[in-house]
């Protein structure tokens, strides 16, 4: 991630998320804001989802990269949910920034595409080395005006 790369994701972004995750699979609402700060080192990201009979998701995001060797990360803070890292690791890929973070036994990917006016946001998860099966999916555009 570079910081121009960075700076396409800047602004709040709204939309529709499909969730499949241990609590089942559910319809949300999802609203990003990313900034960037210090000439554009970091990207900050606040989160919130919002679903029907679900209390409402919320996260805090530190996006990174280290100037010397050029590693990408992205730091959670989360409620409910959190885990015992927050830490992933992450690449650019031509317009996808896409982060892992590994938990014992269990690995999860996340791809943030930005195309024009539309973010996309997948998560996978994979158990074992095993197949990557999607538990999020979300398409958000910037609001008007």
């Amino acid at each position: 991630m570079y910081r121009g790369e960075m700076a396409k994701l800047e602004g709040v972004w709204t939309g529709t998320e499909q969730v499949d995750g241990d609590e089942g699979h559910y319809t949300a609402t999802g609203r990003w804001e990313f900034r960037t700060l210090f000439d554009g080192r970091f990207l900050i990201c606040d989160y919130v989802q919002t679903a029907p009979q679900r209390p409402t998701s919320v996260g805090h995001g530190v996006f990174r990269k280290d100037d010397k060797s050029g590693a990408l990360s992205v730091t959670w803070f989360r409620d409910p949910g959190a885990t015992t890292t927050q830490q992933g690791d992450g690449v650019a890929e031509g317009e996808k920034l896409i982060f892992v973070e590994k938990i014992g036994d269990t690995a999860t990917r996340t791809t943030y595409t930005v195309a024009l006016n539309q973010l996309s946001i997948t998560t996978e998860r994979a158990i074992r080395d095993g197949e990557w099966k999607p538990v999020f999916t979300g398409s958000y555009r910037r609001p008007r005006g």
